[in-house]
């Protein structure tokens, strides 16, 4: 956790703090991904950073305050995609293309992994409905494109929300298939999983 540089300059204190929160987060989201939540203690993040548990407490809170941190995190890497998906002079079924290659590409990343491998029971309610929320505007998201799409003629008529469902449960399932998705390359599996799930949206007429 040494990180003294920072785009090839020297860092800043606070900068180096950040990244060495990140590092934290990091570690702990991989951890909690291959042992699961509740078999991973704090020692187990401190030993795998080769710090003592005392210095984590300077990053962050508590175990449940790092989980709640790697999802908002994951949540926030969303929100650019969501604001793009509002540009209409791109058609709908492209702009929903886009927002999912997004989320295929968060779902390479631990904080993506986390987000669906591990549920959110251990967080206090507040942060529960944090995360919840977040995690609602996202489908909301998906919904309202269907919904353009059927507007327009280009996906044929559906309910949005079981259309969204079906998309967000293929998804969801990606990083349960870490090992074969990384034979083939997110960005491949992204393509396999559009092209079946775009394709039964579209309009046949």
């Amino acid at each position: 956790m040494s990180g003294a540089t920072w785009n090839g300059k020297v860092a800043s204190r606070d900068e180096q703090r950040q990244q060495k929160r990140m590092a934290v987060l990091t570690t702990a989201a991989a951890l909690f991904n291959r042992r699961g939540y509740d078999r991973t203690s704090l020692d187990d993040i401190a030993k795998e950073l080769n710090v003592s548990k005392r210095t984590l407490y300077y990053y962050v809170e508590s175990k449940d305050d790092i989980l709640f941190q790697c999802n908002r995190l994951a949540i926030a890497f969303m929100e650019d995609a969501m604001r793009a998906s509002r540009d209409k002079d791109r058609p709908p079924l492209d702009r929903l293309a886009a927002l999912l290659r997004s989320y295929m590409s968060l779902l390479s990343t631990e904080f993506g992994a986390c987000l669906v491998l591990i549920g959110d029971l251990a967080l206090t309610e507040d942060s529960r409905n944090t995360l919840r929320r977040g995690r609602k505007n996202l489908d909301n998201t998906v919904r309202r494109l269907i919904r353009e799409g059927i507007e327009d003629g280009s996906i044929a008529p559906c309910d949005p929300k079981y259309a969204a469902a079906a998309i967000f449960g293929a998804f969801n399932w990606v990083p349960y298939w870490f090992g074969d998705s990384e034979k083939i390359g997110w960005d491949k599996l992204a393509d396999h999983l559009l092209k079946t799930l775009l394709d039964g949206l579209r309009s046949r007429a």
